[in-house]
């Protein structure tokens, strides 16, 4: 039996700006446990690579990190629930991905605790800042909402609440979370992952800020391009097919929102037959978005 508590997971992609301070925020951690670091570098075509190299040479032993020879995330493998979880020996499993960090020393440590003394939970995580490339922090309302209590899947789905990197949970349902991965549609593992936990146990928020979340250019939650779009569009599809029709009512928003903008995208490219179809989905689901862009419309007419 390992004697390993956490695993740390962290996965990276050209993230050379960034990975310097990810990998602090693991080497500041104080705690009273045995850990493991894991860290996929998906072929960085930046300096992400070298600089892993560096702290693999400065802190032998310390790091186990798998450098791919190929770009997997384009074939379609998933970095974590295929690349990262099923080398975790830790009772507990600790995200961030190679562009956020954590800011607090006793982050493991207090999440830890908190999950040895509330076995019906099956995770907990907590507030984060909001920082850019250059790590200005932005004066948003994000994370802003968030109290110290539990949250349910509908919370969650309603408002975004968990950034990855303030995320640890029991590593004995990592067999549902990997088998829920391979279905397909998915664009992002996480919600999934976290709803999959749901089903298993509870989930708090703890009310300390102990890590920061980086918008960038290269984030792929950034992107507006129609390939993104229909990707969430068939995302939300999913989840509301999915958890035997839990989520249904709080997906059909986002399934009108995103099929009215894919349908905009058509209809302004000069594919009317495509820009009709996903117009006619979007009015299907919620008459709201269409309702909103005409009096858009009327309201700069008069």
């Amino acid at each position: 039996m390992s004697d390993v508590l956490v695993s740390i997971c962290c996965s990276t992609f050209n993230h050379g700006k960034f990975i310097a301070e990810t990998l602090d925020g693991f080497l500041m951690q104080k705690f009273n446990f045995k850990t493991e670091i894991f860290i996929n570098d998906d072929c960085s075509e930046d300096n992400t690579t070298s600089i892993l190299e560096d702290y693999n040479d400065r802190y032998p032993g310390f790091f186990d990190i798998t450098f791919q020879t190929e770009n997997q995330f384009s074939k379609g493998v998933k970095p974590f629930s295929q690349m990262l979880f099923p080398k975790v020996k830790g009772k507990y499993i600790a995200l961030c991905e190679g562009d956020d960090y954590w800011t607090d020393p006793k982050k493991l440590q207090k999440q830890v605790d908190f999950l040895e003394n509330n076995d019906d939970y099956s995770f907990c995580f907590h507030k984060s800042k909001i920082v850019d490339e250059n790590d200005c922090e932005f004066d948003s309302e994000t994370f802003n909402h968030l109290e110290e209590k539990d949250y349910v899947g509908r919370e969650l789905l309603e408002k975004w609440s968990i950034p990855t990197a303030s995320v640890m949970f029991r590593s004995e349902y990592l067999n549902q979370i990997i088998a829920r991965a391979k279905t397909h549609g998915y664009l992002y593992g996480d919600t999934p992952m976290f709803l999959t936990l749901l089903e298993n146990g509870k989930a708090r928020c703890l009310v300390d800020s102990m890590s920061a979340y980086r918008i960038h250019l290269g984030g792929i939650s950034r992107s507006t391009s129609k390939k993104s779009m229909i990707a969430l569009y068939t995302h939300y599809q999913t989840l509301k097919k999915d958890f035997d029709g839990k989520y249904r009512e709080i997906m059909i928003k986002n399934i009108g929102k995103y099929a009215f903008g894919i349908s905009v995208y058509f209809i302004k490219n000069g594919d009317l037959l495509k820009g009709a179809k996903f117009l006619f989905i979007s009015i299907f689901y919620d008459k709201k978005p269409i309702a909103d862009f005409f009096a858009r419309k009327f309201s700069k007419v008069f």
